[in-house]
């Protein structure tokens, strides 16, 4: 295990590769050569998952931001040198086309409040997903649409049936998607962005066939042994617990 980046980041970005790796060991048995990436933003968990599993094919990774795709460019090219990384400037919803009929994994971490977000901040999500002061804007705008029920579920409507479509229109082996709680959320910072997320994510998550206490079973480990931070109730009821995951095969 080698942390080069700024050491918490990089820890955490190891050990949620590490959950997503062990599923995919645990549920997925069939030769992997073709996986979808959702969004993976400026971070490379999933990257860590497919080294774990010493992946060599080809993978489509789909994000809105040009830059984020150099960067997954670079990056990933380095922890998965023997992986042809197709990018897609494309939103998830536009990008169908582009994307083999034939999948054998479909990976996103923590994507779906991304998505409901840019629905509602539009142009201004990518344009200023860059910024120093994102952070700040993008509280803002989870504040002020969580005052919005209406608006809520029109966005969240619609980001269900991007998946439901996907879903139907693809031949998906398996499909992991995780959306555990925030930091923010314990914090008690803000709670709309995971409570109007976790409202769409276990919509999608009724489209998907799935052994909650298999998966559960699946995630009883400790990745990093016997360190102490990474054993506690937080992780244990939230990265890893199957309520927050969808895992399994799309029920037709």
């Amino acid at each position: 295990m080698k942390f080069s980046d700024n050491i918490a980041d990089d820890e955490w970005e190891w050990y949620i590769g590490q959950l997503f790796s062990r599923i995919i060991k645990n549920v997925n048995k069939t030769n992997i050569k073709n996986v979808v990436e959702i969004a993976p933003g400026f971070r490379y968990k999933i990257a860590y998952a497919l080294k774990e599993i010493n992946f060599n094919g080809k993978l489509y990774v789909i994000d809105t931001n040009t830059k984020v795709l150099k960067y997954v460019n670079e990056k990933y090219k380095l922890l998965l040198p023997n992986v042809k990384i197709i990018c897609i400037n494309k939103e998830f919803k536009n990008a169908f086309n582009d994307i083999p009929e034939k999948i054998d994994l479909l990976l996103s971490n923590h994507c779906i409040d991304d998505m409901i977000i840019s629905e509602y901040m539009q142009n201004y999500y990518n344009k200023n997903l860059n910024s120093e002061n994102f952070r700040d804007m993008l509280t803002k705008a989870w504040i002020e649409l969580g005052r919005e029920p209406i608006k809520i579920n029109e966005i969240s409507n619609r980001v269900f049936l991007t998946f439901k479509n996907f879903f139907s229109n693809k031949k998906i082996n398996t499909i992991i998607i995780s959306q555990y709680k925030s930091n923010l959320y314990f914090k008690d910072k803000f709670k709309e962005m995971d409570e109007i997320t976790e409202q769409c994510f276990n919509k999608i998550k009724e489209l998907v066939i799935m052994d909650n206490t298999r998966i559960n079973k699946i995630l009883d480990f400790y990745p990093f042994g016997d360190d102490e931070r990474y054993m506690g109730k937080y992780l244990l009821d939230n990265t890893q617990n199957a309520k927050n995951w969808i895992v399994g095969k799309y029920r037709k």
